[in-house]
């Protein structure tokens, strides 16, 4: 079972769980580990229904360093954002990068698979976001977290996903890890200037395609979880994002 809600991407090490050591290792490398991690923001951000100076109230579920908290809080100068996290690592690390949005958000520890953690969150949400962190929960778990945050939501609002999908076929697989790879390489360079960060990335087995962890690691298929996200009642429902095996996707809550 797990025991956190860090936004990691992977677990390093097949059967390694989740450790302090690997949040340390995320937010060092993070963005050479995360395929176009700017440009996910980018997506997340502009899909949120808000106009730009609109007060709301959002929560960043398994919010790692922070970083998409922080492109929200950016883009909307009303918002204000639950950070919640499994790791004091991350959180740590949120808190600095957060630093200039005092104020503007509350941060918190939190158990992706304990469900108690929904109740603690106002309800009238905007928006609800996570990235890289909900394929920890198995086919069941997904569908009642859809279904849960769907109450938590103001009319309209949106559930906004970050994460790896589980592929469909075998050459889906394949191009998924080579995709990944081929991904983290290029970033290696735009960020550290040469391969240590990808060299870290195979080091530690990060790529789930060719290192996979069913204990840890249950990615479930992308049309299975557009149509739980339909089933349970969301609207507008799509893949709005799609890259290296992984997608930006979600819904919105009715409006009326």
């Amino acid at each position: 079972m797990m025991t956190h809600g860090a936004n990691d991407g992977h677990t390093p090490g097949e059967g390694a769980g989740w450790s302090e050591e690997a949040s340390a290792l995320f937010v060092d490398l993070g963005r050479a580990f995360t395929p176009r991690r700017d440009e996910i923001a980018e997506v997340i951000v502009d899909l949120i229904p808000a106009g730009p100076d609109e007060a709301f109230v959002g929560a960043d579920v398994a919010a790692g360093q922070g970083w998409l908290t922080a492109a929200i809080l950016s883009r909307f100068p009303g918002a204000r954002m639950h950070v919640l996290d499994g790791s004091s690592a991350m959180l740590a690390a949120a808190a600095a990068l957060l630093t200039p949005f005092s104020g503007r958000y509350e941060s918190r520890e939190f158990r992706l698979d304990d469900p108690g953690w929904l109740d603690d969150l106002p309800g009238g949400l905007r928006c609800v976001v996570s990235s890289l962190a909900i394929h920890h929960l198995d086919g069941p778990a997904k569908r009642a977290f859809f279904d849960r945050v769907r109450e938590r939501l103001a009319p309209g609002g949106a559930l906004l996903i970050a994460d790896l999908v589980e592929p469909t076929s075998e050459p889906g697989r394949r191009h998924m890890a080579r995709a990944w790879d081929a991904e983290v390489r290029r970033q290696s360079i735009e960020t550290t200037g040469d391969l240590r960060a990808h060299t870290r990335f195979l080091d530690e087995r990060w790529n789930l395609y060719e290192h996979p962890d069913p204990a840890f690691d249950k990615p479930s298929p992308l049309p299975d979880q557009l149509a739980w996200l339909a089933g349970a009642g969301y609207e507008g429902v799509d893949a709005f994002w799609v890259r290296a095996g992984h997608a930006v996707y979600g819904g919105y809550a009715p409006s009326g």
